[in-house]
């Protein structure tokens, strides 16, 4: 029978992320977790090879990222992985294991990705929930000091874990706050993880969200009540347009 890896890239992602996650936490363990490891591994090369695509057709167009504040600062659409991402992503494997191996091999191939800005010719970009994928916070000196502290704030919340609320390792701010609008909780990963991969809330899983971003040209949502409006035709398609399926 073909490895999972084998599998993955001969063009069967979609059946291979089922039966990995159908694994459970058994996909740490012998003779699974080496296959699985490399899935991860391949995942997180293809997403950079599309962050990098995708960053690379925006900016062509004049996309300029920016905070989400009334100033507009600028900042980088795409920060790749720091020198200190293997040892951030060996801490949070320890301190919340069993930790999804997507998470880390994000973490350790792909880095921050940003597409919050200005892109002319769309206005409304900001507000089609535009992907953000911030674990390591690499531009602004790395986020193991606001995670520790986010865990130590958590153990001391006795209420949350005993009403079973998990750990979220927050990525991203929701589709409302990237507009600079009030909104809910940032978007997270639930801790500890349920295998191979992160579960945004506990619904949706990691992978199958970056899909639904990348098939969207990074552009994936519509505040409608917001002033939302759609993109010019075509646009949508041509920042997809041969992205990889993850």
């Amino acid at each position: 029978m073909a490895s999972f890896h084998a599998r993955y890239v001969s063009g069967d992602p979609d059946d291979v992320w089922r039966d990995l996650r159908g694994l459970g936490l058994r996909v740490f363990d012998a003779p699974y977790r080496e296959d699985a490891e490399a899935v991860a591994r391949e995942f997180a090369d293809r997403a950079r090879r599309n962050v990098e695509t995708l960053v690379e057709r925006l900016q062509a167009r004049g996309f300029r990222a920016e905070e989400n504040g009334d100033e507009g600062t600028p900042c980088r659409a795409h920060v790749p992985p720091s020198p200190g991402a293997p040892a951030l992503a060996d801490w949070l494997e320890v301190t919340f294991a069993p930790f999804p191996m997507t998470i880390s091999a994000w973490i350790r191939q792909v880095g921050d990705v940003w597409l919050v800005g200005e892109l002319p010719g769309w206005p409304a970009s900001v507000l089609a929930d535009p992907l953000v994928v911030q674990l390591e916070w690499a531009e602004r000196g790395g986020s193991r000091s606001y995670y520790e502290a986010e865990h130590a704030a958590y153990l001391r919340d006795t209420a949350r874990r005993d009403a079973g609320i998990p750990f979220q390792l927050d990525y991203a701010p929701d589709e409302l706050h990237k507009a600079n609008i009030s909104g809910d909780a940032p978007y997270g990963i639930d801790l500890p993880g349920p295998g191979i991969d992160g579960k945004v809330g506990p619904a949706i899983w990691f992978v199958d969200d970056l899909n639904t971003a990348f098939a969207a040209g990074g552009f994936p949502g519509a505040l409608w009540d917001e002033g939302y409006q759609e993109p010019p035709a075509g646009l949508r398609e041509s920042l997809a347009a041969g992205l990889l399926r993850l």
